[in-house]
């Protein structure tokens, strides 16, 4: 790590020459006392910067009042204020203004926007031809059309329990990595607990070290029946067991979205499941290309919905709203953060309509 050396007669004005010339991020790396219990004291502090190694130096005396009679060492050749008049121009003149997070999901629907060869046209009699600077950049009012438009595509679809013969069964499908386990233990805690319903936990995974135990804890804790299918004919079996339940929830292994060949496994598991219903895991840290490419693999399954993850783990949820949309898929249920049933919502209509447009503060807004 390059490193900048500051020097002060205390170590306030030490302090205050790293945060004057590194910020309130600076990182201290050592902080120590030179020539302790001499008239030469002063403080010494490294804190981390981007440029090479140099020493800024503040005067042991007062400048005004000029040099005091001592036998004190010659004051460097350059100090703090001569280094930072070199560097003033560089300095804002004023403090940034903090941005808004919808500001940031309209910047972000402004860029998508444009990547899509812009907003449409107004084609009327009496519209004017735009410029080609103002075609390649959509106003506010376009921008907030079409991501309006976009917004309106979304739709919400939870499980719905109807009175019928057997349990309602759902399998949590997706990449590796997207937190289909801790999904499906969150969904079952809710129903469970809030709900009043017979729940059984299955899980598939039998890919990654710890994946079934990790249900298992989940089902020991909430009290539920939780089997492990390691075999397709294991997986029918285990769901005629439990036909007395509500809901049987299905954990999956998950794999390269590129390998068509685990797609093919999960619909030939399914094939002797009767009224299956996929639910689609997608987290909402992914790139919009993957995302593409994740609801394109998963597509022969025919998902019931998508379940929308960590959005704690992003503030940029512009590519994510274009891709459900494009994917003509409902949004069942959000979840965010680790907690089991806490960090997890039921999709409506209205809070995806708030989600997508205000950010993060809308969720907060709907968990607290």
């Amino acid at each position: 790590m390059i490193i900048k050396r500051f020097e002060a007669a205390t170590a306030a004005k030490a302090f205050e020459l790293v945060k004057n010339a590194l910020g309130e991020d600076a990182v201290i790396l050592s902080n120590k006392t030179l020539d302790k219990g001499t008239d030469h004291q002063r403080t010494e502090i490294m804190a981390a910067m981007d440029y090479d190694v140099e020493n800024v130096t503040e005067p042991l005396v007062d400048q005004e009042a000029g040099p005091a009679k001592t036998n004190a060492p010659p004051a460097a050749t350059y100090n703090y204020a001569a280094v930072r008049k070199v560097a003033k121009k560089k300095q804002p003149t004023s403090a940034p203004r903090p941005r808004l997070e919808s500001q940031e999901l309209r910047k972000n629907f402004n860029r998508i926007l444009q990547e899509k060869g812009g907003a449409p046209q107004n084609t009327g009699a009496g519209a004017t031809k735009p410029s080609s600077a103002a075609a390649a950049k959509p106003n506010q009012r376009q921008i907030k059309e079409w991501r309006d438009k976009l917004i309106g595509k979304i739709k919400a679809a939870p499980i719905r329990f109807h009175n019928q013969d057997g349990p309602t069964i759902i399998a949590l499908v997706g990449p590796t990595g997207v937190g289909k386990t801790t999904s499906a233990a969150k969904i079952a805690a809710w129903y469970h607990l809030r709900e009043g319903k017979k729940v059984t936990l299955l899980s598939m995974d039998c890919y990654r070290i710890g994946a079934t135990d990790q249900l298992r804890t989940y089902a020991r804790i909430m009290r539920l029946p939780c089997e492990v299918a390691i075999r397709k004919k294991d997986l029918a079996q285990a769901v005629a067991r439990h036909q007395n339940c509500d809901l049987i929830i299905i954990d999956t292994a998950g794999k390269s979205p590129y390998d068509t060949g685990h797609v093919d496994e999960l619909h030939n598991w399914f094939s002797n499941v009767t009224d299956l219903h996929p639910l689609l895991v997608l987290s909402a840290t992914t790139k919009k290309e993957d995302l593409e490419q994740i609801v394109k693999s998963y597509d022969q399954l025919e998902p019931h919905s998508l379940i929308l993850t960590k959005l704690d783990e992003t503030r940029t949820y512009a590519t994510l709203c274009q891709q459900v949309a494009n994917a003509q898929l409902p949004v069942g249920y959000l979840t965010m953060g680790q907690r089991v049933p806490e960090d997890f919502l039921v999709a409506d209509k209205p809070f995806l309509e708030s989600f997508f447009k205000k950010g993060w503060g809308a969720v907060e807004q709907k968990i607290n």
